[in-house]
C-alpha cells in the first residue's frame, strides 16, 4: 500500500503524529503484565508479522495482504495492538526479497501514513466498537463473539480498507482507472473471510483461555448474570 513517493511534509507530519500516538500507546501499556500475557502479545506479533509477509501484489500496484490489526486489538489491547503493528509494518518491507530491496527501503517513508491508517484506524475502532457493545448491547456472551468476535473485526477491516482505497485514490500520481474493481472487492472478501477465521479463533480463545483474549470483559459477560428461576 502507498508503493509510491509523497511529499516531504506528508512524510514527515504523519511520522510524527505516528510517533507521539506510539508514545502515548507505550505509556498507557501495562509493561508489569503477566508471563502468559507478554507470550500471547508476542506470539500474536509473530503471528501477523508472518502473514503481512504472505502479501499479494496487484497490476495496480496495491498490495492485499493479511491485516491482522483489529485481531491484535482484541486479543492485547490497542496500546500493544498499536505498538505491535508499528513493529510489524516497519519490519515487513525489510523481510522481502533482496530483489525487492529498494522498492522495501522507500515504502520506509510511508511508515507514519501506514501506521495511522493500517495500525491507529482499525484498533481504535476494534476498542470502540467492543465499549458500544458493552454500552448499548445486552450483557450476553454472544454479543461479544458475534458483536465484536465477528462484525466487530470485518466493520474495523472495512473501515481500514475504505481509507487505504481513499488514500490511494487521492495521493497517487496517477492511480490506475480501475483500481477500485482491482483492489477492492477482492479486499473485501479477504477481509471476511479474516474476520471469519479470526472470529472463530476468538471464540475458542474465550471459552477455553479467556484470559488470552484482553478486550473479553469476562466479569462483565460471564460473573454477573442474573441468577435463572428454579
Amino acid at each position: 500500500m502507498f508503493a509510491y513517493p509523497l511529499s516531504d511534509a506528508l512524510i514527515w507530519g504523519t511520522t510524527l503524529v505516528a510517533l507521539l500516538t506510539l508514545f502515548e500507546a507505550a505509556r498507557r501499556a501495562r509493561w508489569s503484565g503477566s508471563l502468559f500475557e507478554h507470550t500471547v502479545w508476542a506470539l500474536a506479533t509473530a503471528a501477523v508479522l508472518l502473514g503481512q509477509h504472505m502479501g499479494i501484489s496487484l497490476d495496480s500496484g496495491l498490495q492485499v495482504q493479511y491485516l491482522g490489526s483489529a485481531f491484535l486489538a482484541l486479543l492485547v489491547g490497542y496500546p500493544r495492538a498499536l505498538m505491535s503493528m508499528a513493529a510489524v509494518l516497519l519490519l515487513a518491507p525489510l523481510l522481502q526479497s533482496p530483489a525487492a530491496g529498494p522498492a522495501a527501503l522507500d515504502s520506509l517513508n510511508t511508515w507514519g501514513l501506514r501506521v495511522l491508517v493500517c495500525a491507529v484506524m482499525p484498533v481504535w475502532a476494534m476498542w470502540a466498537i467492543v465499549q458500544a457493545c458493552k454500552r448499548l448491547l445486552p450483557r450476553n456472551l454472544f454479543v461479544f463473539l458475534l458483536g465484536c468476535g465477528l462484525f466487530g473485526l470485518l466493520a474495523a477491516y472495512v473501515l481500514q480498507l475504505l481509507a487505504s482505497a481513499t488514500l490511494y485514490a487521492s495521493l497517487a500520481p496517477q492511480p490506475p482507472r480501475d483500481f477500485l474493481e482491482a483492489f477492492l472487492p477482492y479486499a473485501l472478501l479477504l477481509a471476511s473471510g479474516e474476520a471469519w477465521l479470526e472470529g472463530m479463533i476468538v471464540t475458542v480463545l474465550v471459552v477455553y483461555v479467556p484470559g488470552a483474549v484482553k478486550l473479553f470483559d469476562e466479569g462483565w459477560y460471564l460473573r454477573r448474570l442474573p441468577s435463572l428461576p428454579p
